[in-house]
């Protein structure tokens, strides 16, 4: 494998094990090469958790967990990682302190899901997470939620909230023993082994994976010799957020869950946050990236939309050399970016200055883990003359065949009063810059008002001195 130190990974209850660079899911060789069948098949889609593995990783000399879903992984993917299935979780014939929880409850019935509840409990109790949070993307048919919740509550009460060491998981029953020194020794072996070898061979790259969790849905039935795409996520010059005086910089690898967790981005602007926890489930958070998001190139990515409208600039990287492009000329047509071959993107940037405010906004069939059938955000700039517009930026998805930039919608607001008046101009001119379309979340006709509709919640939030009945019936009028 190019671009990382070839390292085994630590598959717990198995003797040490090297695995393959192949397109195999992590899930499939879980279960049918290891016999290890706790981790469940259902959706194959990242939607319901049955099949959630722990992974432990060492990020700048720290051991990080996650909860990931296998069915999404290629085993490539997680080379230098410890990877804990359900298994390892069960000392002896003690049951750990989440699992008791569970039974004592009455939050297992079938107990298909118990496995991934049960990882991601035990993920979330490790690194000092709020449990309702982390079962967010775990699904139940048998017992309903109720259960669930009261576990979550009895964890709770029983476990400060605050990240753990070895010792104290072990102690207060989270580990076994036997786990802890196989982490141990593997982050030992991991610190004398990797190298300064973090380059990346570009030449006749077949196309690259970060966190893969797009590419494993569409090549869900893989052939199995399906070229596997170069892996980016332990890129070093991929990984990081940092605050410049112009800029905050972000690594094209850094996961959505790390976004989440970065205080620099949600304390300016809350809606990333927002925007974030109805994002997919936290098994795909935790190893979905920012490049991945935008490279992608769906018509509804919600980060590009959001990113559109906060006016990031991208690195891309490539044979010939790094050079910054707009976000807004990345995109070329459905699923096609600027991106040349052997390039990828490495940075994204978004200005500091001016300092502006940010609302998003999206509609789906389901509030949680569901694509969009449109989503919006707009950026207003706070620096403007009171009882008029400031510069705005507004952007889009699933109302054409690229997240779109409305430029013109948004000049047409830019200094004006207000007022209903300014409203109604800006409702008008929506139309002349989208291209909906009919398909399985709408019509075209549907797509279009809801955006017209987001942008008058985007603009009432921003100005809670505009009326809303009478922005409604503009909107109706506009239809």
């Amino acid at each position: 494998m190019m671009g990382v130190c070839s390292m085994p990974s630590v598959l717990i209850n198995t003797e040490q094990v090297v695995l393959p660079s192949s397109s195999t899911s992590l899930l499939q060789f879980l279960r049918e090469v290891q016999g290890l069948t706790a981790a469940k098949p259902a959706c194959n889609g990242g939607d319901c958790g049955a099949c959630l593995v722990l992974l432990a990783e060492l990020d700048q000399g720290v051991l990080r967990f996650r909860a990931v879903n296998s069915c999404l992984l290629i085993l490539s993917q997680v080379e230098g990682c410890v990877v804990i299935t359900p298994e390892a979780l069960v000392a002896g014939k003690e049951l750990t302190p989440v699992q008791q929880a569970l039974v004592e409850q009455g939050a297992i019935q079938c107990g298909y899901c118990t496995p991934g509840l049960s990882i991601a409990l035990t993920a979330a109790l490790l690194n000092g997470d709020v449990l309702t949070d982390a079962v967010a993307g775990n699904l139940c048919r048998c017992t309903g939620y109720g259960g669930i919740r009261r576990a979550c509550a009895v964890l709770d009460a029983q476990f400060p909230r605050q990240p753990r060491s070895f010792d104290e998981a072990v102690t207060q029953g989270l580990l076994s023993a036997a786990v802890v020194r196989a982490m141990q020794s593997a982050v030992e072996q991991w610190t004398s082994e990797r190298s300064a070898g973090d380059t990346l061979d570009l030449a006749g790259a077949c196309g690259f994976i970060a966190g893969g969790t797009d590419w494993s849905v569409q090549h869900a039935h893989r052939e199995p010799d399906l070229p596997v795409p170069r892996q980016l996520q332990r890129q070093s010059a991929l990984q990081g957020i940092s605050v410049g005086d112009t800029h905050i910089d972000i690594g094209a690898a850094v996961t959505l869950a790390e976004l989440q967790s970065c205080d620099e981005l949600t304390s300016r602007w809350p809606d990333i946050h927002r925007m974030l926890e109805y994002f997919a489930a936290p098994g795909i958070r935790n190893s979905a990236t920012a490049g991945g998001n935008l490279a992608n190139a769906s018509p509804i990515a919600d980060l590009a939309v959001l990113l559109l409208a906060l006016e990031a600039e991208l690195v891309l990287a490539g044979l010939q050399g790094r050079y910054r492009l707009p976000l807004s000329d990345f995109y070329l047509g459905y699923r096609q970016t600027a991106l040349a071959p052997g390039e990828r993107v490495e940075r994204i940037l978004i200005p500091r200055e001016p300092e502006r405010r940010l609302c998003f906004e999206k509609i789906c069939r389901r509030p949680h883990d569901d694509i969009a059938s449109v989503n919006s955000a707009l950026t207003e700039d706070t620096s403007q003359k009171s009882g008029c517009f400031g510069r705005l930026s507004f952007a889009a998805g699933g109302v054409g065949p690229v997240p779109l930039l409305l430029t013109r919608t948004a000049a047409t607001l830019e200094s004006q009063p207000v007022t209903v008046a300014s409203v109604r101009a800006a409702l008008a001119l929506i139309a002349d810059e989208i291209a909906p379309i009919d398909d399985l979340r709408g019509t075209a006709r549907y797509k279009a008002a809801l955006l017209r509709h987001q942008l008058i919640a985007h603009l009432v939030r921003l100005h809670p001195s505009l009326s809303l009945p009478e922005l409604l019936v503009c909107r109706e009028t506009a239809v």
